[in-house]
């Protein structure tokens, strides 16, 4: 029985998806299987359109390199500015996109599950989503599928 690692994807921004297909996606490369859930705004990254524009929030975000003071992130166009500088970071460091993540993690196997309450709650049907997934599942399905593993282990981002 292998190792199961669970991530749980509740925050639907760029900054939080990145890593978390980042960590996903290298351990199923490394031979664990590898279950995700999406909830909440997490839903927006397996959204076939939401997906397309997903944002990085520098409002609160005190590592966030933008060369101003902290009080300028609220101002209007902030968001986009810091989404802008991010994805140019990526493509000069050849960092993947969402969509060649979430790709790879298919590729590896990587279950991926949305969140039926989630779905019922912001009115998401299964078609609004991308193709690839797993059917959408309570908490207790996704924690039936990591705790099944000889060792489990769950993060949250």
């Amino acid at each position: 029985m292998a190792t199961k690692v669970g991530i749980i994807v509740l925050s639907g921004t760029l900054d939080k998806a990145m890593p978390a297909f980042i960590i996903g996606t290298t351990a199923a490369a490394m031979g664990m299987e590898v279950g995700m859930f999406f909830s909440f705004y997490g839903l927006n990254v397996i959204h076939k359109e939401k997906m397309k524009n997903l944002k990085v929030s520098p409002v609160g975000n005190p590592a966030m390199p933008i060369p101003v003071p902290q009080i300028f992130t609220i101002l209007p166009g902030m968001m986009d500015f810091a989404t802008a500088m991010m994805k140019d970071m990526m493509k000069k460091h050849k960092v993947p996109s969402i969509e060649e993540l979430i790709n790879q993690a298919k590729e590896l196997d990587v279950k991926l599950y949305p969140c039926q309450m989630a779905m019922s709650l912001f009115g998401y049907k299964e078609e609004d989503l991308i193709d690839g997934l797993q059917k959408p599942a309570g908490a207790a399905t996704f924690l039936n599928f990591v705790n099944a593993g000889e060792k489990s282990l769950i993060l949250n981002f």
